[in-house]
């Protein structure tokens, strides 16, 4: 609900944004009408009618003029200008035209001081010295009387103030009730989506604003449901196929072993017999790994291997580790060395001892397998970032490069040599909560580390 929450905020602050900026528009395109046509109005008329009437002055004699400049400066922009007395007869004109050269009755003079004379616009200002007028160019100015009744502007005024301000705030609710509406379809959208995260199938509602949205869900979460149907099914039965094999090759592969171990003991047989019943006994000790390895991991991949985790000290569980390592067969081909650090002793994990057995003894045996006998192997632990820190390696001929490629990258070629072992290894330290790296140890050999996280 916290992305909504914002959705509904950017909604509004975008409202009052949009508001806020017609508003400025609006008060900008007022004052720049005003300031252009003010502009113009001084350009084309230097003076008002007001400060023109203000400075033309009438002496003693009866005579007019202007103070402080000439005549033409103070009417610039005008078209003519004339004085008018009680009686209506011009006292007074400046380039007044011959037709309009004459005296006006009260009548005309009503008339043409609210509109126009003669199609000239005119302006009219009272004074001591009489009624000036001023004729305006034709077609210069509109000039028209309006009027209205004062409740009905007092009305216009009232109601126009309240729709400026009640146009921002509808403009809000119109937003917040569509930022709602919205909001409920995409938070339906957003449970489906929460629910094919989760691995559910969802069949939403395809109507309202996200109605599309919902469809294509829902068409995913059917692709899905069908390709987990698939992957289920293949899997169920990758994990039978694995564990019958396993089943019935144990008994024939118990009988051989036993069988060569006899012939390998038996002196009546010629050296050369007893070597090839010893290297048949080898080979399947080898397939016998290799049905554990695979059988391990393929539960270890689907969360059949349940993991019998207790507290141990790492110190004494690596020791012992070791130990039952150096105690098989495999042993008498190399040598290990363990080293621990005094925080190693003293650090707890829970861990699987089972597991982390195989681990090891699949990290060691394979360092004794593709290597030329003897072989020295090492294990340092040490405690690093509140994890278990353990390296092994030894001084053999190292990964090859594609063996160490499809470890670091997990990627496989179809001529990558076989890794099943040290995959295990990383799915048992993986199911511990740590990782592990694979390497080349300094200056030859192999290097694996193993990471885990330490109570």
């Amino acid at each position: 609900m916290k992305t909504f929450g914002r959705l509904i905020r950017r909604y509004i602050l975008l409202a009052a944004g949009i508001t806020l900026l017609v508003v400025v528009l609006v008060t900008a395109a007022f004052v720049w009408v005003s300031l252009h046509f003010g502009l113009r109005w001084q350009e084309q008329f230097g003076y008002s009618y007001t400060e023109i009437a203000d400075h033309l002055q009438q002496d003693e004699s009866g005579q007019f003029y202007f103070d402080e400049q000439q005549s033409a400066r103070w009417m610039d922009g005008y078209a003519w200008g004339m004085v008018l007395n009680d009686a209506g007869e011009v006292v007074w004109e400046y380039e007044l035209p011959a037709a309009l050269n004459h005296p006006y009755t009260a009548s005309e003079v009503a008339v043409f001081s609210r509109w126009y004379l003669d199609d000239y616009p005119v302006f009219c200002q009272v004074r001591e010295y009489g009624l000036l007028v001023l004729g305006m160019p034709k077609g210069s100015t509109w000039k028209y009387n309006v009027w209205t009744y004062p409740d009905l502007l007092e009305g216009v005024l009232y109601g126009g103030s309240m729709a400026i301000l009640g146009i921002p705030i509808l403009i809000l609710i119109f937003c917040l009730i569509f930022s709602w509406r919205g909001t409920r379809s995409l938070q339906t959208v957003s449970n489906g989506l929460d629910a094919l995260a989760e691995g559910r199938t969802v069949e939403l509602p395809t109507h309202g604003f996200a109605g599309a949205v919902a469809e294509k869900l829902n068409q995913t979460s059917a692709q899905l449901r069908s390709r987990n149907e698939i992957i289920q099914r293949r899997d169920t039965a990758r994990t039978n196929w694995i564990a019958g094999v396993s089943h019935d090759i144990r008994t024939p592969l118990s009988l051989i072993l036993g069988w060569s171990e006899q012939l390998r003991q038996d002196e009546t047989l010629s050296e050369s017999a007893r070597r090839k019943a010893a290297g048949i006994q080898a080979q399947s000790e080898k397939i016998t790994a290799l049905i554990e390895d695979l059988n391990l991991t393929s539960k270890l991949q689907y969360g059949a291997q349940p993991l019998r985790c207790r507290k141990v000290h790492a110190g004494a569980l690596l020791r012992r580790l070791v130990a039952d390592f150096c105690n098989g067969p495999l042993a008498q081909a190399c040598e290990v060395a363990l080293t621990v650090t005094p925080e190693v002793e003293e650090t707890e994990l829970q861990a699987d001892d089972a597991l982390l057995a195989r681990a090891f003894e699949n990290v060691l045996g394979n360092s004794v397998r593709h290597n030329a006998l003897p072989v020295h192997c090492e294990v340092q632990a040490a405690v690093k970032n509140q994890c278990l820190c353990v390296i092994i390696t030894d001084d053999g001929a190292g990964y090859p490069p594609a063996v160490l490629e499809a470890l670091q990258t997990g990627v496989t070629q179809e001529n990558t040599p076989h890794i099943l072992g040290l995959h295990v290894v990383e799915q048992i330290i993986q199911a511990h909560g740590g990782n592990t790296l694979f390497g080349q140890n300094e200056p030859h050999g192999s290097k694996v580390t193993m990471q885990l996280p330490i109570v």
